[in-house]
């Protein structure tokens, strides 16, 4: 008579630990891929990733897990190395999307000044950091003071809110558009419509294939994601 083992279904559980939170799996730490705990600042954020573990099948999917992708990169990437992640975000000063705006179209010309100048707007409002635009995809010499005022902001940050920034400043080409979301100026829709303004003008024209399509979707789950990721750190 065969025996079969059967299979335990883990334990996941959100635990108070010296003023913050960790989430635990069969009673020890649930560790990051490079062996670190996670432990979380706010109830609200662990909670979400504990639901994001509990509805793991036998195979763990990364993909459909985002709050917990954003959370190991918190701690295995910014944690390990902030000064690479800061640099990274910087560099984005001189080659940042909204600063490069179209000739032609007109009409596309037009939009951008709509769509972007509100942002850039308020990032100097907001941070007192005016950024200079132009035409073309070179980079824009920014005023001398621009890098280091920019290093400013991101500095103050914790690990946890410098990987949001930097995902959603990844995600949309825009570090203006990353600091939107991260202080809710806008929310992901929004910024999603700026990051990829050119591609929809044109394909009002010419149509949207399937690869910008899925591109595009993938994009838009990124950056729900991280307005996910902000709204819980803020809790």
């Amino acid at each position: 008579m065969s025996k079969h083992k059967t299979k335990t279904v883990p334990v996941y559980e959100v635990v108070a630990h010296d003023g913050a939170f960790a989430l635990h799996r069969d009673g020890r730490f649930l560790m990051t891929p490079a062996g670190q705990p996670y432990i979380f600042p706010t109830q609200e954020l662990a909670l979400a990733i504990e639901q994001e573990w509990r509805a793991q099948g036998e195979k763990i999917i990364p993909a459909t897990m985002p709050l917990t992708q954003l959370a190991a990169t918190a701690f295995d990437i910014v944690g390990k190395d902030r000064p690479k992640t800061l640099r990274g975000l910087v560099a984005y000063a001189g080659s940042d999307l909204l600063c490069h705006h179209a000739k032609e179209p007109e009409a596309l010309a037009e939009k951008q000044r709509q769509i972007w100048m509100p942002y850039l707007d308020w990032c100097a409002k907001r941070y007192t950091v005016c950024f200079v635009t132009g035409c073309g995809v070179m980079p824009i010499k920014q005023q001398p003071e621009t890098v280091p005022a920019v290093m400013a902001i991101l500095e103050v940050m914790d690990d946890f809110f410098l990987a949001g920034v930097s995902c959603a400043t990844d995600a949309s080409g825009s570090l203006v558009l990353g600091l939107a979301l991260a202080e809710a100026f806008k929310n992901a829709e929004e910024v999603f419509e700026a990051s990829v303004l050119d591609t929809l003008h044109q394909a009002v024209r010419w149509g949207e294939d399937p690869v910008t399509q899925a591109r595009h979707a993938a994009l838009l789950k990124d950056l729900k994601a991280c307005e996910q990721w902000f709204t819980l750190l803020k809790a």
